[in-house]
C-alpha cells in the first residue's frame, strides 16, 4: 500500500511533537503538584510517580521515533 502524504498529514505532523512536548509538561507539572500538595501515603506517592514518570518516557520515546522516522 502506498501513502502518499497530503498537505493535511503533513500539516498535522508538524504539530505532533509540539503536543508531545506540552503532554510531557503537564505530566510533569502533575507529579510535581501531587507530590507537594496531597496527602496520600508514600508508598501510593510512589506508585504514582512511577505510573506517570514511565507514561512520560513512553510518550517521549514515541515522539522521538517520529522525529527519527521524517528524516
Amino acid at each position: 500500500m502506498n501513502f502518499q502524504p497530503t498537505q493535511k498529514n503533513e500539516a498535522v505532523s508538524q504539530w505532533k511533537p509540539m503536543i508531545g512536548f506540552v503532554l510531557c509538561i503537564v505530566l510533569t507539572a502533575f507529579t510535581l503538584w501531587v507530590a507537594f500538595y496531597s496527602e496520600y501515603s508514600p508508598k501510593t506517592l510512589l506508585v504514582g510517580i512511577a505510573v506517570l514518570a514511565f507514561s512520560q518516557a513512553v510518550i517521549q520515546l514515541v515522539q522521538l521515533k517520529q522525529l527519527t522516522d521524517q528524516t
